[in-house]
């Protein structure tokens, strides 16, 4: 996949920042547009439907609306001084595409939501080669931000970079350029990973793949080792520890690797989207010290 176009989602939160940062380390060695997009909640869809004796809709609609427009305001106000920081060129349209000396661009845009019709957060995420989030602590923010991020894995069908809430400067240019570790057992998410992340994995120094035995099935990480190799991308199996869940034996592998960036399928426990999604991706969700790049 040619990286081109990355999406973040800005949710006027803390870790908006970190998002962007981020989507601008994979950008720059693609030479990729970085589109920020927020979304105003609507009021009605927002509000519940039963409320307290005494307390009308329209108040509880009012509250809602003037919070989703202090969320809008602080997210524009963290993409204005960001591109203020980085010196990035304001763009709604590619200048000198595939020339040398393109460069990244990026723009701002905010989207109304209206109940029952369209979300804008998925109609974005359907024409993107890459969404980026930034995880907030446990909370709020962190539960806004993991149903966003659920909603796109599973309506966009797109990849999804999920990074800590904050990183060092070393710790973003090891998303292009460190140990990435490939968590792989075979399956139609993991294909979908690796193949989202081919880009990704381009010519990096170290590619390692990692594989969790589960009961009596094969794993064919070899047989991943040979595929990367047709694709110009050398790789080597790492050693995994034989003891603890799968969450934690993956984390910790990534840890023994100093791995800069893991890979892996989002996987869910049914086709349809009420369906949770799987304990291994939802631990790396919640806990992952590392950028995590999921596809459903």
């Amino acid at each position: 996949m040619s990286i081109k176009h990355i999406l973040v989602p800005l949710l006027g939160i803390e870790t908006d920042r970190c998002a962007l940062d981020a989507a601008l380390a994979v950008a720059k060695p693609h030479q990729a547009h970085i589109q920020a997009l927020h979304v105003l909640a609507d009021p009605l869809q927002s509000t519940p439907m039963l409320v307290g004796v005494g307390f009308a809709i329209a108040e509880a609609a009012d509250v809602t609306r003037k919070h989703s427009e202090a969320l809008a305001k602080t997210a524009r106000a963290t993409f204005d001084k960001w591109v203020a920081d980085r010196g990035i060129t304001l763009s709604d349209q590619p200048i000198n595409p595939g020339a040398e000396a393109a460069g990244v661009t990026t723009q701002f845009v905010a989207e109304q939501e209206q109940e029952l019709i369209r979300d804008p957060l998925i109609i974005y995420s359907r024409l993107t080669d890459l969404i980026v989030f930034a995880r907030p602590e446990q909370g709020d923010d962190f539960a806004l931000m993991s149903i966003q991020l659920e909603d796109v894995l599973f309506a966009a069908g797109r990849s999804v970079l999920l990074v800590p809430k904050t990183m060092s400067e070393a710790a973003l240019e090891a998303i292009e350029t460190g140990t990435a570790l490939i968590a792989w057992n075979g399956s139609i998410e993991a294909v979908r990973a690796v193949q989202s992340a081919l880009d990704l994995l381009s010519g990096r120094a170290r590619v390692r793949v990692a594989t969790v035995p589960e009961g009596q099935q094969g794993n064919a990480a070899l047989e991943l080792v040979r595929y990367l190799a047709w694709q110009g991308i050398e790789s080597a199996l790492a050693d995994v520890p034989k003891e603890g869940g799968t969450s934690q034996r993956l984390l910790q592998t990534a840890a023994e690797q100093q791995a800069g960036l893991l890979v892996m399928g989002a996987y869910s426990h049914g086709r349809l989207r009420q369906m949770v999604l799987g304990g291994v991706t939802r631990d790396m969700i919640h806990h992952a010290g590392l950028p995590v790049l999921l596809a459903h």
